[in-house]
């Protein structure tokens, strides 16, 4: 936890950019200014900011057991719904910058590493929804309670894949490439992110656009970032403290940003 609040004072300290100010590239200062800071005033639809305050009240018991680093925050045999959702989803504020960005972006295809209870796969199919979403979770009971939440939200373009993460990404080489919009949310260890990183860098075309959950949830995953962000096919990253963001386009002059978010 030290650790942790160390490393928001320093990125507190460091962050250049406000709001797209001092970047140069068109592009970069489009997805800054209207994307994560919401210039343009995306709302997002009102049942999915509804249903996720309703998920938070869920009272509904999961087995906790999950593959990956182990929780900081809970170790029980079972959680609550309504717990889940608080320590583990994505909130309203990150949720409505998924959204923003899966809009803006318009893929061609969305991958998920991670569903969880399916809270950010609505922001991201919402965002898009059109667009073939796949999106992976290792833990069953996980992904029925989210097969069951896509059906109740109406939304047919969402796959669901119960599996290993690297075991299912080698059934999905021919569905996800090209332009890509990927959340990832997995196994937060160094050598899976790193390889999920690798995987989908694999399949990316010409442009692409990765966010990376909890990127200093812990030493492993700030050192994955680190080194990701060093690639020569990430052109830029954008670091937001709980999550990051890697803009893969070849004119884009390579570029690493800090922000206030």
């Amino acid at each position: 936890m030290l650790w942790r609040i160390r490393q928001y004072i320093k990125h507190q300290f460091y962050r250049r950019y406000t709001k797209g100010r001092h970047i140069h590239s068109p592009y970069s200062f489009e997805f800054v200014h209207e994307v994560i800071f919401n210039a343009s005033k995306g709302e997002v639809p009102a049942e999915i900011r509804n249903l996720h305050r309703e998920l938070h009240m869920d009272s509904t018991l999961i087995p906790a057991a999950g593959p990956g680093a182990p929780s900081s925050v809970d170790d029980a045999p079972y959680r609550s719904v309504g717990s889940f959702v608080k320590s583990s989803s994505v909130s309203l504020k990150y949720g409505a910058l998924l959204y923003r960005i899966s809009r803006w972006f318009r893929p061609g295809v969305i991958l998920e590493l991670g569903t969880g209870l399916g809270i950010s796969t609505l922001y991201l199919c919402a965002g898009s929804p059109d667009t073939p979403l796949h999106t992976i979770e290792a833990n069953r009971d996980r992904a029925d309670f989210s097969e069951g939440l896509f059906k109740r939200s109406g939304m047919p373009t969402v796959q669901v894949h119960v599996g290993e993460m690297e075991e299912v990404l080698e059934t999905l080489t021919d569905a996800v490439q090209g332009r890509i919009l990927a959340f990832v949310d997995g196994n937060h260890r160094y050598d899976a992110t790193i390889g999920y990183l690798r995987w989908i860098l694999g399949q990316a075309g010409e442009e692409a656009v990765v966010v990376m959950d909890d990127i200093t949830w812990s030493k492993e995953m700030m050192r994955a970032w680190q080194e990701i962000i060093s690639w020569p096919e990430v052109r830029m990253s954008i670091d937001l403290f709980h999550m990051g963001m890697l803009l893969l386009r070849k004119d884009l002059q390579k570029a690493d940003l800090k922000i206030k978010f």
